[in-house]
């Protein structure tokens, strides 16, 4: 293996080991909103402040040294490269157009507004901001760890949705509904140990998007396409339940990418709302022994039809 491999797993094994630890403490509470919160809380002790640096540290430097690498030898398993692309087609290109034409509904559609000419979008988990390279995009990078200081600190779990965006020393007091053309989830909501908080998450996006903006959700997973289908068609079912309608899915080599375009639809009961967010779930939800040693044992059984609807995932039979 070579320096450069080994120094990227070196970077790997530090950020999961900060969500097995998050994922330990909500077994162990029960809770996980209070999971949460003393997680967000103990980042100000001395230990777990350098912990919570050394996090974003590390993907900071695993996302610039390592995959900005794999990005300029191998373009097509980049997720920036991925988002960009998507967003370019929908917005400046004949996406938009084609998706309100799919829609088949025999209305009169708003002109999109696009301010100065640029994509509004909330990269939630940004760390570094690695969309500020394209002039298109009008980014508001938001972290709970910003490993830059042009990245602004924010809990996406808890900050508040208002009328207007507030912005102060580098924090964000509050964001905006219906006023982003785009939030972007890349490699976000696995952090979190919960179902419930990736619901969150996502409800919480829907309120942030203009009407027929998008969710752009990137997760990663090495497997095959077909290995965790399951899952994917399970966000997919709670996310449309809340009038975020995937477009367009596409596997990587090392990641999931899925776009989600927000329409008008009755928002669900509290009692729907209890099965869409179990529905949020990720394979390591499930683990009870160790993360190496699970993703050695770790089969999940299927039906014959998800495995047939595994095969509408390969990259030739996408949209």
């Amino acid at each position: 293996m070579s320096q450069q491999s080994e120094d990227g797993k070196v970077l790997a094994d530090i950020i999961k080991n900060v969500h097995r630890r998050l994922r330990q403490e909500l077994k162990e509470s029960g809770d996980p909103e209070s999971s949460w919160i003393n997680h967000c809380r103990n980042e100000a002790r001395l230990k777990l402040l350098f912990l919570c640096k050394e996090y974003a540290k590390s993907m900071h430097q695993l996302a610039t040294e390592h995959w900005e690498r794999l990005r300029e030898s191998n373009p097509d398993t980049s997720r920036i490269n991925w988002t960009w692309s998507f967003l370019s087609n929908y917005f400046l290109g004949n996406g938009f157009e084609i998706q309100r034409q799919k829609s088949k509904l025999n209305i009169d559609w708003p002109k999109l507004m696009l301010k100065d000419s640029k994509i509004s979008v909330l990269d939630v988990g940004s760390c570094y901001n690695p969309f500020k390279e394209f002039k298109e995009l009008d980014v508001l990078p938001v972290d709970l760890c910003p490993a830059l200081e042009s990245v602004y600190q924010c809990d996406f779990l808890t900050v508040p949705v208002g009328e207007k965006t507030f912005l102060e020393d580098q924090s964000v007091l509050s964001l905006a509904s219906s006023s982003f053309h785009c939030v972007v989830f890349s490699f976000l909501l696995e952090y979190f140990p919960s179902c419930s908080q990736r619901w969150t998450c996502c409800e919480k996006a829907q309120q942030l998007l203009m009407e027929e903006g998008v969710l752009v959700i990137i997760t990663p997973d090495s497997k095959a396409a077909h290995s965790n289908s399951k899952v994917m068609r399970s966000w997919r079912e709670a996310l449309e339940a809340i009038g975020l309608k995937r477009i367009k899915y596409e596997k990587l080599l090392h990641a999931h990418c899925m776009a989600f375009r927000k329409t008008s639809i009755d928002p669900p009961t509290s009692e729907d709302r209890q099965l869409l967010a179990s529905k949020m779930y990720i394979p390591q939800d499930f683990h009870s022994q160790s993360d190496s040693e699970q993703e050695e044992n770790d089969h999940i059984k299927f039906t014959e039809e998800e495995l047939a609807e595994g095969f509408t995932y390969l990259p030739m039979l996408n949209d």
